[in-house]
């Protein structure tokens, strides 16, 4: 789009202009690129002038101001966490469960993920639970289900829409007779574990020290489902513990400092499908097995496949302040 030359700059070209001049780029570096587009020294200088005398414009660049020197404090963050040797995050590191103080000390204060892999394998959950035990043990329980998400390309987003209540004896054999579908899903916001007819749940979990144990009832969530079952690109506004107690996941794991998922950010959750886009941001995979469990800070970006029939629980009520609702970058505009 081009200006005339006995008029004003176009609209387009003036919010252009005016995000440039909001930056600090060179008033005479946008003047060059206008005139290519055919516009007037004399009506660019003109256009520049009248953009700087609004107040509109000095809000504008002093919020632009602001977001770059918050940007410089995020690069120093990243450059420091890639020479660092305990922030720097090549792989996710699999060990036995820390004891608290190097716990809180070592993952939670910086914020790094981990997979414990002795933790969930001593529970009695992991001998007993499976889909043909819940419909055994908790087959009358009224449960609710998050049904018809493979029609909704926002089955995450619009989960309140997808909500169906059943027994357990019903879902399961619904999960059963699946074959690979992410059409049913109990899924945290489904608060299942809340339902006093599953809360002898509870007795097969035996919590790390560094979870609060009175707290478990309302600071779990159960996750059962087919194969095929995904959990969209999003990050929590809590640290969690994601136990996997009866089949195989994948979680793919992005840094929140990685620009491009905070770019592509809408709420909690992203524009990106790493199965659709799988170069579109730096992930680590991680494989979850029965008896595995993944620390994931607040923050961090998951998207979690199931391989086969799943079944999961993730507890969030460790012993220090866990709620990070401030947290939703996305969310800004």
């Amino acid at each position: 789009m081009t200006a005339r030359d006995d008029a004003t700059l176009a609209p387009a070209w003036c919010e252009w202009l005016a995000d440039n001049l909001a930056h600090g780029l060179d008033d005479d570096e946008l003047f060059a690129v206008l005139a290519q587009q055919g516009v007037p020294r004399a009506v660019a200088v003109d256009a520049a002038a009248s953009i700087r005398r609004s107040p509109a414009f000095v809000v504008a660049r002093a919020q632009a101001v602001r977001a770059a020197r918050l940007a410089c404090v995020l690069r120093l963050v990243r450059a420091r966490a890639a020479t660092s040797c305990v922030e720097s995050i090549d792989s996710i590191e699999r060990r036995r469960d820390p004891d608290p103080d190097e716990f809180f000390g070592r993952y939670w204060a910086a914020g790094i993920p981990f997979v414990a892999t002795d933790l969930v394998a001593r529970w009695p959950a992991r001998a007993k639970w499976s889909p043909q035990w819940l419909r055994e043990r908790f087959g009358a329980v009224e449960i609710e289900a998050s049904v018809g998400r493979e029609a909704d390309p926002d089955y995450d987003i619009q989960f309140a829409a997808h909500r169906e209540t059943m027994t357990m004896a019903a879902y399961v054999d619904r999960v059963l007779a699946a074959d690979r579908s992410n059409d049913c899903y109990l899924i945290a916001n489904n608060h299942n574990l809340a339902r006093p007819g599953l809360r002898p749940l509870f007795d097969d979990v035996v919590p790390p020290a560094y979870l609060d144990a009175a707290r478990l009832v309302g600071g779990s969530a159960l996750w059962f489902g087919p194969a095929g079952t995904t959990t969209s690109l999003h990050h929590d506004t809590s640290n969690i513990l994601l136990c996997q107690i009866y089949g195989t996941k994948t979680v793919r794991l992005g840094d929140p400092c990685d620009p491009t998922l905070v770019e592509r950010a809408r709420g909690v959750y992203s524009e990106i499908d790493p199965l659709a886009e799988p170069d579109a941001a730096r992930l680590h995979v991680v494989e979850l097995g029965p008896g595995d469990a993944l620390f994931l800070p607040v923050g961090w970006w998951h998207h979690v496949t199931a391989h086969d029939v799943s079944i999961s629980i993730a507890l969030n009520a460790f012993a220090r302040p866990n709620r990070f609702d401030w947290y939703t970058p996305g969310a800004l505009r």
